[in-house]
């Protein structure tokens, strides 16, 4: 793809493919796959869960989930790290999931799915990555979310990485993402000599440009994300205050607002 060689290469296996249809792979071809594409850090062959399915097959996903896991790790032996892929609806299953796989298995690290189809109920989310995070020191990575309201949460929460389609699925929206306000349809900002954001695709093209270029709106959207991160990181690494920053971060949206004080509340619980 011509990215810079030290790019970090995160390798998953795509278990939502295997939502709905039957499992074509295995730990081991799944592992040698993500050898061939040189891959620094893998994810173990999972099958996520759903509200709709009764109690019974979520749990027989959750096993098998876990069971892959297990095979993986006996089968790994090369110097990528590998990180378990965990599924539960309560926080008492994750924290389970977790300490059985960190006792019978090795890894580097373990990465909560099934999240995507939950991803409104922020007071589940936050509770179930909570419950994540207190299971393990090792990294902790959530597969499928990471726009720009849920990346500030969960770096919050303590969560080391995370996967998201948000600026794609955002820009096939025309959704143009601002750092630190969130989404804004293109078809409410007016003719502008400047756009409200400095990134090298509005810098060099004209709001009428993006508006017809749906690769340059998504490109913008991914360095929106990138703006999002590194501020985080600034206040997180400069020590200040975490909280203020994200008390002006979220002003402004009800949504987003509640969202955040429903995982501030959970995490000074623990503290």
């Amino acid at each position: 793809m011509g990215v810079p060689e030290d790019t970090i290469v995160f390798a998953d296996s795509g278990g939502f493919d295997f939502a709905n249809e039957e499992l074509d792979t295995t730990p081991e071809d799944t592992l040698e796959t993500q050898y061939q594409l040189k891959a620094d850090i893998y994810g173990t062959v999972d099958i996520p869960i759903a509200r709709e399915n009764r109690a019974a097959e979520n749990q027989r996903r959750i096993d098998q989930s876990t069971q892959f896991a297990l095979e993986a790790s006996d089968h790994h032996d090369c110097d990528a790290h590998l990180l378990a892929s965990v599924h539960g609806y309560d926080p008492e299953t994750i924290r389970n999931n977790i300490q059985y796989l960190e006792k019978h298995g090795e890894f580097d690290g373990y990465a909560l799915g099934s999240l995507v189809p939950i991803r409104t109920d922020y007071k589940k989310v936050t509770k179930l990555v909570i419950a994540a995070r207190q299971a393990t020191d090792k990294h902790l990575h959530v597969y499928g979310l990471g726009g720009l309201v849920y990346q500030p949460l969960l770096l919050y929460l303590g969560v080391d990485s995370f996967d998201s389609s948000a600026f794609i699925r955002s820009a096939g929206n025309r959704n143009y993402l601002i750092p630190g306000f969130g989404g804004e349809e293109l078809r409410n900002i007016e003719d502008m000599d400047m756009l409200p954001c400095p990134c090298p695709v509005c810098g060099q093209r004209k709001l009428d440009d993006i508006r017809e270029d749906r690769t340059a709106l998504t490109q913008h959207n991914l360095w929106a994300l990138a703006t999002e991160l590194r501020r985080f990181r600034y206040i997180a690494e400069s020590d200040r205050n975490v909280e203020h920053y994200l008390d002006l971060r979220f002003q402004g949206n009800e949504v987003t607002q509640r969202a955040y004080e429903t995982a501030k509340q959970q995490v000074r619980r623990l503290t």
